[in-house]
């Protein structure tokens, strides 16, 4: 499935398409996916689908559903806790008309931005757009469906570009991770210290998406506040010049001028950088003209002992 692997906006826009073969993906145990849908359909573990509902091809969102239950399996998790976090992602999603709650935050903060400045031409045709959907009952009610709050949590973890996660606890308690918040819209209450399993949304992309893509959604609390902002910027696109010194096995440096343009390769070279907190010095300019300049502990890639703190 890699070598078909699709961009982030591609992978959006097909989000809810049944398009993948479901014979062409097997689970932890060798078998394919395909089955152990009976298991997971007696189980009450596929919500909404008729018997026989799922045939030779699933959606993104189905498959990355059918993923976490393989991997709960796998895990030993059990199957009656299992039943319990599926209500959590569906069930819930349905008795609150998910649907018409997104479809409403955005219509919300549309019209809050239209009451200070005119909305561009994207905006305004987004907002009827919704307008229209709202006012369609029929159409609300078929994505109840598709419209989940693990969709949600898979859409933020896209538009966001920030690592997103599924923390399950014994008992069946469900806790979402977007970037640094911890929620859970039932409001129970959580521990995220306590054992638990994670899984992450991003090692769930990773079987269909670009890797070069994914190498956007960062895990956040791994970077400091500055190497935040650097990110940031760049996928904004918003750097106008940056100089990067390193000690290591040999000394790198990454620059680029006013007048250039910024490339991936050199976008790719700044997040390895960070992500290995393998720097001395870094300094960021950027097209609104804010300057970054930070020390950081130097660490040899090597040993990953550090060296000298400024």
């Amino acid at each position: 499935m890699k070598k078909d692997s699709l961009s982030l906006f591609d992978l959006e826009m097909s989000y809810f398409q049944p398009i993948l073969p479901l014979k062409d993906f097997k689970g932890k145990d060798g078998q394919s996916l395909y089955k152990s849908l009976p298991f997971w359909r007696r189980n009450k573990l596929l919500p909404f689908i008729a018997e026989g509902g799922w045939g030779l091809e699933v959606s993104m969102s189905q498959l990355i559903w059918l993923r976490i239950l393989d991997n709960l399996r796998a895990l030993g998790y059990p199957v009656k806790d299992t039943e319990k976090v599926t209500d959590y992602f569906f069930k819930d999603a349905y008795y609150d008309d998910l649907p018409a709650k997104n479809l409403l935050q955005q219509k919300e903060v549309l019209i809050k931005k239209q009451s200070k400045i005119k909305l561009d031409e994207f905006e305004q045709q987004t907002l009827e757009n919704i307008e229209s959907v709202l006012g369609d009952k029929l159409l609300l009610y078929g994505l109840k469906f598709d419209i989940s709050y693990l969709s949600n949590l898979v859409v933020w973890c896209v538009k966001m570009g920030k690592e997103a996660g599924i923390l399950i606890y014994p008992g069946g308690l469900v806790v979402e991770k977007r970037g640094e918040e911890f929620t859970n819209h039932s409001k129970a209450v959580f521990d995220v210290e306590a054992p638990h399993i994670y899984i992450s949304v991003k090692g769930l992309l990773k079987e269909f998406v670009d890797n070069k893509e994914l190498s956007n959604i960062v895990i956040p609390y791994l970077l400091e506040d500055e190497e935040r902002l650097v990110l940031k910027e760049l996928r904004k696109k918003n750097i106008k010049e940056i100089r990067i010194l390193i000690q290591s096995e040999k000394i790198m440096r990454v620059d680029t001028q006013v007048q250039q343009t910024f490339t991936d390769e050199q976008a790719e070279q700044v997040k390895k950088i960070l992500h290995l907190k393998n720097y001395e010095e870094v300094t960021i300019s950027t097209r609104d003209n804010r300057t970054i300049t930070f020390n950081r502990t130097t660490k040899n890639m090597t040993s990953g002992k550090p060296g000298s703190k400024d």
